[in-house]
């Protein structure tokens, strides 16, 4: 039996199921209009089924006081007017396509066979030519769904406007209010027991992960689960009945209060102490020795929509061995910790479980308060990231934009940045200068491509019309994206060093933080992306990808690698694209439509299947690697840390003890976010 399950279990303790339905997750993120798609579908059509938890946002609306933010306005009304735009291209284009049709089929039957194989006539370019004119429609309809989601996305929720604490009644009750204290002795070795990923592409929070065994926060789910127990028990026994079971003396029937919702797998931590809506300044409050918790069991955004549509019934983890089970408080308490009736009971032995009654840490007021004493301090170092959200969505469009051109730029350069988010600003900044030359040009040589193939009129050779908008074009974009890269990479450096250093001023009691070099999110794109996707980008760019990132130094070791896989995936497509470029000079205006449909077909042809399968194991092998990369970069970091303060306290006190290397799970977290594939959560 112990083979049978180690056998359908991979690498990191992850099954084969799990990598496979993450592996379709991953490539579902790369579809760019996906999320407005979707709001398409009816809900009774719908063959997934949402996670109670995906509301975050849209189950605060039609209670009559939303608080509205309209600095994506452009971005929404410009997407619903070229999506109607688009629609009404599609039905022209399938009126035309009916007339086309019925008129070859007439003038198919009076052909010899011997002239079927011909070169192409001017009634198989009628034919065909509206095939074509369905792929530009499709462009404009992926260009106005692009921009709904991106108002959408970057589109601040009530939570990103207003405090939790600053709400009333109703909205109140939709938080959970958590308070965590560390034990005053070890206030800069304790950890929460949080272990959660940040949020992306505007959503502006912390997504719990996992809640560490007999930590902090494990001990507050523990006490909660005990009180919702009691209360009902008076809910249903009476008030004297279950005082008697509580073992307090009398107390009548009062009225019930309600239940306490724990911190589960899969909630939103939306603010911590004063600060909101910045994830970045709210993992800085994590490293403090107390900390407040506003937490919601309800998210849903865009960016999660791979995670939603692949949800199963039931997505919390099983536990890990020794770990405890969320529906319940573990089973077996640390060492010198007390059971449920307070009795202290060792560590290999389960302790007694009494419903109802409550330890005797807890303060009598019946606060959320308790002896930070008896938890368990976990790891030496937490692993906190303090920059603003990461863009992988509007990346991901930059990616794609290489292809398409404006169809997914444009939405990139609509959306409004938020004013304190240099992040967000970068993609201006670095890309509306050649945007504004570009743009242009771009959308007039698509307008003249759909005039010429609608009215059979040759205004561009084919081979001028590709090498122009498909490769030189795309190879200016290609050096702005990886300047782009090199900025962003700067920036979240600068900002880790500038916001720890800011709270080291402030406190002296702050946590030790190990943490890995940020990811570099455009190269990982470029690597990670659909295999269809990429040979059709290294046919169009690879020559223009390679001589940029040679030409653009990176200032971490994972930009470093990335750069390596990049070079080493778009380097053989040097090849594929001068073939491309030798066809390009061999087709004529008349052959232009059947060219499209020959593309299409031949990437479903057994040598791009080939490429394909080189694509993904590249992926594979790069998504390994880089994970490795980060767990050992933790781990080194974290160590060098604990002896640096290992040394400062022998100094003090004139003694140097044995030198003994710490084991990685003693040092820093190094967990594996649970769906996302070959990404690290962070902890505190």
């Amino acid at each position: 039996m112990a083979a049978m399950q180690g056998a359908s279990v991979v690498g990191g303790g992850r099954s084969w199921k799990w990598r496979a339905k993450h592996f379709v997750g991953s490539h579902l993120r790369q579809v760019p209009c996906l999320d407005a798609c979707v709001q398409v579908v009816p809900k009774t059509l719908r063959f997934w089924r949402r996670r109670k938890y995906q509301t975050l946002g849209q189950g605060e609306q039609d209670d009559g006081t939303e608080v509205e933010d309209k600095r994506q306005s452009i971005n929404h009304a410009f997407g619903g007017l070229v999506i109607k735009v688009a629609m009404l291209c599609m039905i022209g284009v399938t009126v035309l396509t009916m007339v086309q049709n019925s008129k070859y089929e007439e003038q198919a039957k009076d052909r010899l066979p011997e002239e079927m194989g011909a070169e192409p006539s001017d009634e198989e370019f009628r034919r065909d030519a509206p095939l074509v004119l369905y792929l530009g429609a499709l462009e404009l309809l992926i260009c106005g769904a692009c921009a709904q989601t991106a108002s959408n996305l970057y589109t601040r929720r009530r939570h990103a406007l207003k405090h939790p604490q600053d709400c009333e009644g109703e909205r109140m009750q939709r938080y959970v209010k958590v308070e965590l204290s560390k034990d005053a002795s070890q206030q800069d070795r304790q950890l929460y027991g949080l272990v959660f990923r940040s949020s992306t592409d505007g959503l502006e929070c912390l997504v719990v992960e996992q809640v560490q065994p007999n930590s902090l926060l494990d001990l507050w789910n523990r006490k909660c689960n005990r009180e919702n127990v009691q209360q009902i028990l008076q809910a249903a026994l009476g008030g004297s009945a279950a005082a008697g079971l509580d073992g307090a003396p009398g107390g009548g029937v009062g009225p019930a209060m309600p239940v306490q919702r724990r911190v589960l797998p899969g909630a939103a931590v939306v603010a911590i102490n004063h600060v909101f809506a910045d994830v970045g300044m709210m993992q800085l409050e994590l490293s403090k020795p107390s900390v407040t918790l506003w937490v919601r069991s309800e998210i849903f955004h865009p960016s999660l929509l791979e995670s939603e549509v692949l949800a199963d019934d039931d997505e919390t983890p099983a536990p890990a061995p020794g770990q405890a089970s969320d529906s319940g408080p573990p089973a077996i308490a640390p060492p010198g910790a007390p059971a449920a009736d307070g009795v202290v009971v060792d560590g290999s032995v389960p302790g007694p479980i009494f419903f109802g009654k409550p330890c005797e840490d807890e303060s009598p007021s019946g606060g959320s308060t308790f002896n930070a004493a008896y938890a368990i301090a976990g790891p030496r170092c937490a692993s906190l990231a303090f920059e603003d959200e990461e863009p992988q969505i509007l990346m991901r469009w930059l990616i794609c934009s290489v292809l398409f051109g404006w169809v997914t730029m444009l939405p990139v350069l609509l959306m409004q940045p938020h004013e304190s988010r240099p992040r967000q600003h970068l993609f201006r900044q670095y890309l509306l200068k050649p945007c504004l030359f570009l743009m242009p040009l771009w959308l007039l040589a698509w307008l003249l491509d759909c005039v010429e193939l609608f009215f059979e009129a040759n205004i561009m050779s084919p081979f001028f019309y590709f090498s122009v908008v498909h490769m030189l074009m795309p190879a200016v974009l290609v050096w702005y994206l990886l300047k782009l890269q090199a900025a962003d990479q700067q920036l979240v450096l600068d900002q880790r060093k500038a916001r720890q250093a800011e709270a080291a001023k402030d406190s002296s009691a702050l946590q030790p933080v190990a943490v890995e070099d940020p990811a570099p999110t455009l190269l990982k794109e470029f690597i990670c992306m659909n295999p269809v996707a990429l040979v059709i980008i290294g046919s169009v760019a690879a020559i223009p990808i390679v001589i940029s990132s040679l030409l653009t130094p990176m200032k971490t070791e994972r930009a470093r690698m990335a750069q390596g896989f990049l070079n080493m995936v778009y380097g053989p497509q040097i090849f594929l694209q001068l073939a491309f470029m030798w066809v390009l000079t061999n087709v004529k205006f008349v052959d232009l439509p059947r060219f499209y449909v020959a593309c299409f077909g031949f990437l479903l042809s057994v040598p791009c299947f080939v490429v394909w399968c080189i694509c993904l194991t590249c992926a594979s092998r790069y998504g390994r690697q880089d994970m490795l990369l980060a767990q050992g970069q933790r781990i080194q970091r974290g160590r060098a840390l604990v002896v640096t303060e290992k040394q400062a306290g022998d100094e003090e006190s004139g003694s140097a003890g044995p030198e003994q290397e710490m084991p990685a799970s003693s040092v820093v977290d190094t967990v594996e976010v649970m769906h996302r594939e070959w990404e690290l959560c962070y902890s505190a």
